[in-house]
């Protein structure tokens, strides 16, 4: 196996799968570098952070491998101001700021000009991924530095394109063909120049050079006309008999009066005499016998409804059949079918051979009576399950493990990530909610807690483990011990709060005599690390590797 290499971590592997299967691209923007706190770290897939970053900054370059198509190269410039470290691990993060790929390198110190030198040092990561296409460079060129080499690169290009615009320019036989020619436009100025004058002159010599502008004479002469006439309308008028026809006289109006007066006096007098002057008005009598009617029937009624033994047929409490599982119809519901859309589990079941999760199931709590059985998840819609309704099963591991396992093209969601399985322990449980289609959503889970962020571990030769209270185990080796005896290390994460105890160990170099220790002390314990002692009698010595296990939250 190869000492330093490159891989992509689960959280890249799940973007860049997710990427290429939406048509879209993944965008990775940083490059961090980290010192492995003075170790050689071995990069994980279910890494989320590098083991001690010292600096991170933006890519400078994102290119396919010109020798390997499925191979991308990721390039990050460290400037001379910046150093006073060693290189010994590289990760790769995306614009959401995850830890996308990680990768260890031969240590390398970076100096600073401070310490006596200086130098502008390239990084570079070489990664093999399904598709190059589905992956983009997030970049802000107005902070990211060029190499020469790239720089260089983009100076020879520009230059062959303005040699070769240039030399078809030159090369054309009418370079500028949308400029006009010096002596056509001369040509056309003289031209229009003499039309102006003829023009000119034909207007100055024209007896009537405005023959469409009113002669004042004329004007006066229709002024004139137009009030004499005027002047004998008005005399036709005032001289008339009656000069207003269309008005009515004032004999007419009030004769019109008298006879209106005279024909109601005669139509009030004829309906005061007469025997009925009301016939469509209902008789008092009749209307009495109405009403006396009326309330006999409506008691009549009332005593049928009273003596009848169900005077609510309607609302009988006759059993209903329950409807199918989901129905949202407004048909009527039985308790059974009002029971299950309130939540409560519907059943308690057990799963004796291993098989396909059907609606059925849905709102029942199924355990696992028999050893290595399995529950295949198929995609909700296939069950009739409405998107985003919210419909849950439950699992429990009493007495045997069980298996859930996502049908193929559905997802099981666990946090942030797709699993494919999920593994039920005796004492376990797990929630299952429909989310979407093709989608479960894990909602409550005590099984494989190694996923729980309270359980979050590096497992390596220096590692860590934390635990549900907040205590946390560290462990790991430091190096060498020199002729002062001891040697400082660092935790591979430091204690948010404190470190209890230290527990300093030997693990043998080989030999015999004086160059084994015969005891091994810590001190200077911190937060971050310690320092280790390495005793040759009651003398320090020097040579030993000494190891660690420490305890803290």
């Amino acid at each position: 196996m190869s000492t330093y290499f490159a891989i992509l971590t689960e959280v890249g592997e799940a973007k860049l799968a997710n990427a290429i299967a939406l048509g879209q691209t993944l965008k990775l923007k940083s490059l961090a570098v980290g010192d492995g706190n003075g170790n050689l770290p071995m990069p994980v897939r279910t890494q989320k952070a590098l083991v001690h970053e010292v600096r991170r900054a933006g890519l400078n370059q994102l290119t396919i491998d010109p020798a390997n198509t499925s191979q991308i190269i990721v390039e990050q410039v460290l400037p001379e101001d910046v150093g006073g470290w060693w290189i010994r691990e590289i990760g790769i993060f995306d614009e959401a700021g995850d830890l996308c790929a990680v990768a260890n390198c031969p240590p390398s110190y970076k100096p600073l000009m401070a310490e006596g030198s200086g130098r502008t040092q390239v990084v570079r990561i070489v990664l093999i991924v399904a598709s190059t296409a589905a992956i983009e460079l997030k970049i802000d060129p107005s902070i990211i530095l060029a190499t020469r080499k790239y720089v260089d690169d983009q100076d020879i290009i520009v230059r062959a394109y303005s040699d070769a615009q240039l030399a078809k320019h030159l090369a054309a036989l009418d370079p500028h063909p949308l400029l006009a020619k010096v002596a056509y436009v001369d040509q056309k100025d003289t031209s229009a120049r003499s039309y102006g004058d003829q023009q000119l002159a034909k207007h100055q010599a024209a007896v009537d050079p405005h023959p469409l502008l009113a002669k004042v004479a004329y004007v006066d002469q229709q002024d004139g006309k137009v009030a004499i006439y005027a002047d004998q309308q008005l005399a036709n008028h005032q001289a008339a008999a009656d000069p207003h026809p269309l008005l009515a006289k004032v004999a007419y109006v009030d004769q019109q009066d008298t006879n209106a007066r005279t024909y109601g006096d005669q139509q009030l007098a004829k309906h005061q005499a007469a025997a009925d002057p009301h016939p469509l008005l209902a008789k008092v009598a009749y209307v009495d016998q109405q009403d006396t009617s009326a309330r006999t029937y409506g008691d009549q009624q009332l005593a049928k409804h009273q003596a009848a033994e169900d005077p609510h047929p309607q609302y009988s409490m006759k059993e209903v059949e329950t409807l199918p599982k989901f129905d949202a119809s407004k048909k009527l519901a039985n308790a059974d079918f009002v029971r299950r859309t309130q939540g409560n589990m519907v059943r308690y079941n057990d799963v004796i051979e291993s098989r396909t999760l059907t609606a059925d199931d849905m709102g029942c709590a199924l355990y696992f009576p028999t050893a290595g059985k399995a529950i295949t998840i198929p995609d909700p819609v296939s069950l009739g399950i409405p998107n985003n309704s919210g419909k849950c099963v439950r699992f429990f591991g009493l007495l045997n493990s069980g298996t859930i396992i996502a049908a193929p093209g559905v997802n099981i969601g666990f946090d942030v990530f797709n699993v494919p399985s999920i593994t039920i322990k005796p004492g376990q449980s797990l929630t299952l909610m429909a989310t979407a289609p093709k989608v479960w959503q894990v909602i409550d889970s005590t099984a494989e807690l190694w996923r729980n962020a309270d359980f979050a571990a590096m497992l390596s030769s220096s590692g860590y483990q934390k635990q549900p209270g907040g205590m946390i185990l560290q462990w790991g080796g430091g190096a060498q011990t020199p002729e002062s005896g001891y040697v400082d290390v660092i935790f591979p994460i430091p204690f948010p709060n404190a470190c209890f105890h230290v527990f300093p160990g030997y693990e043998g170099q080989g030999g015999s005599g004086s160059s084994l220790p015969s005891n091994i002390n810590a001190g200077m314990r911190t937060k971050a690390g310690c320092r280790l002692f390495t005793y040759n009698g009651n003398a320090l010595s020097a040579g030993i590797t000494p190891s660690y296990f420490a305890i803290g939250y």
